[in-house]
C-alpha cells in the first residue's frame, strides 16, 4: 500500500454499513462498485475500486481510463468539512486521509473517515493535465443507517416505496426520522442526470475544502457554451456547475444518445450515473404520487412537509440553471426524479400554499434527491 495522503486520529471503530462480511480482519472494507458511500464517523476504512472508471469509459466506448498495470492516485476534490486545518483533510474533518493500493485497474482508493460527519468528493486521477481526473465519488460520512430508518409509502396506483428519511447527503445526529431545522439537514444538490454532488446550504455559497485550503462552488461554475457539454468533461470537472438559460429549455449535457436515459429512466434501472448508494436510486416521477398539499403538511419552523409515509422534506431551495446561483431555502422545495417528459424532468415540487407531485423542470437545475431503494 503506498502512502499518499493520510492524517489519522488514533482510534478506528471497525464498521461500515452493510459490509461486514468482507472485512474479517479489520481492514479496509472493499466495497460495491457505486458513486456514493456511506460510512459512519471514525470508522475503519473503505476500499473503492477503481475499476468504475473503466465501466464509464466502456459505455462510452473509449479505452480504459485506467490499465492493468496505470499509475493513478487518490485526489480530495471538496469537503464541506474544516479538518480543523483550514483544509478537508484530517482527523478532525470528515475525511481523516486517502491512499491507494494495488496495481492498475484491479486497484483501489482507501478512504479513512474522520471523526466527524460531512460530505466529500474524491477522485481517482491518472497523469496531469484537465483530463487527469477519471473518475469521482461521494462520500457520505454519517451515522445514518438507511437500513433501520426508513419509510415506506404505497401510491394511489398500488406501488410501493421505501424512502430514506432524509435528504442525500443530509447530517443530523438528533436522531431517526427528525424534522430538522439545522442547515446540515438540507443535504446536497444535483443537476439532472449528473453523479456529482454540489453544497445546499443557506441563499449564500458555503465554504468548502479542499487539500490546499478553502474555496467555493461560486469559482468553479461556468456557462455550458449554448450548446452542452459532454458527460465526459463533467467527469473530469466534477466541481463545474454548468448552467445555462436559452428560452425555456436547459441542459447540461449536450449528449441526445442517451440524454433520457442518464439516471435510468424507464424501465427504472439504477443508471452508471446514479448518485445514490448501493442498494439506492434516484426514484421514479410515481413515488409521489398522490401528495397534496393537505396530505403533505406543511411546517414553518423548520421550513418543509411532512407525510407520515415519506417522512419530513425540507424547503432546501435550488442552485438556478441560469446562473448556479443558491436561492429558495426556507420557502420552497424541489426533488428530483429520474423521469423525463419531453426535453425536461420530473420533480416533486413545494412552497407554504402547493404541492406538485409532477411537475416539470429544466435539467440543468440543481436540486435535491430523496433516494428509494431498489
Amino acid at each position: 500500500m503506498r502512502f499518499v495522503l493520510l492524517l489519522l486520529s488514533t482510534l478506528c471503530l471497525v464498521y461500515s454499513y452493510g459490509n461486514e462480511d468482507n472485512n474479517p480482519n479489520g481492514g479496509p472494507t472493499v466495497q460495491p462498485s457505486s458513486n456514493c458511500y456511506i460510512v459512519a464517523p471514525g470508522s475503519a476504512p473503505i476500499a473503492i475500486p477503481v475499476s468504475r472508471a473503466n465501466e464509464f469509459a466502456k459505455a462510452a466506448g473509449s479505452t480504459p481510463a485506467i490499465g492493468e498495470a496505470t499509475v493513478f492516485g487518490a485526489k480530495l476534490i471538496w469537503s464541506d468539512t474544516d479538518a480543523g486545518n483550514n483544509t478537508g483533510l484530517g482527523g478532525d474533518g470528515c475525511i481523516a486521509g486517502l491512499d491507494i493500493s494495488g496495481p492498475g485497474s484491479a486497484g483501489h482508493i482507501i478512504v479513512y473517515p474522520g471523526r466527524r460527519e460531512g460530505n466529500a468528493v474524491i477522485a481517482v486521477t491518472v497523469g496531469a493535465g484537465t483530463d487527469c481526473i477519471k473518475w469521482s465519488w461521494h462520500i457520505w460520512v454519517t451515522s445514518y443507517d438507511p437500513k433501520s430508518n426508513h419509510r415506506t409509502g404505497t401510491g394511489p396506483d398500488g406501488t410501493t416505496h421505501t424512502f430514506m428519511d432524509r435528504n442525500l447527503g443530509a447530517l443530523n445526529t438528533g436522531g431517526p426520522n427528525l424534522r430538522w431545522g439545522a442547515p446540515e439537514s438540507l443535504g446536497l444538490h444535483y443537476q439532472w442526470g449528473r453523479k456529482d454532488p454540489f453544497p445546499a446550504d443557506g441563499n449564500t455559497e458555503k465554504t468548502i475544502y479542499t487539500a490546499n485550503g478553502p474555496d467555493i462552488v461560486e469559482a468553479h461554475k461556468t456557462d455550458n457554451g449554448g450548446g452542452g457539454v459532454s458527460i465526459a468533461t463533467t467527469v473530469h470537472t466534477p466541481l463545474t456547475f454548468y448552467y445555462l438559460y436559452i428560452d425555456s429549455y436547459t441542459d447540461w449535457c449536450s449528449v441526445t444518445t442517451d440524454s433520457d436515459t442518464r439516471w435510468g429512466n424507464n424501465p427504472y434501472v439504477k443508471s452508471l450515473y446514479d448518485p445514490c448508494p448501493a442498494g439506492w436510486r434516484v426514484p421514479s416521477e410515481q413515488a409521489w404520487l398522490g401528495r397534496t398539499a393537505a396530505n403533505f403538511a406543511y411546517t414553518d419552523i423548520p421550513a418543509g412537509r411532512y407525510h407520515e409515509q415519506t417522512g419530513w422534506y425540507p424547503a432546501s431551495g435550488y442552485r438556478g440553471n441560469y446562473d448556479g446561483k443558491t436561492s429558495g431555502l426556507g420557502r420552497e422545495g424541489y426533488y428530483w426524479s429520474a423521469t423525463v417528459t419531453g426535453k425536461y424532468a420530473y420533480i416533486l415540487f413545494f412552497d407554504s400554499d402547493h404541492v406538485y407531485p409532477s411537475a416539470a423542470f429544466n435539467r440543468a437545475c440543481g436540486f435535491s434527491v430523496r433516494c428509494v431503494r431498489e
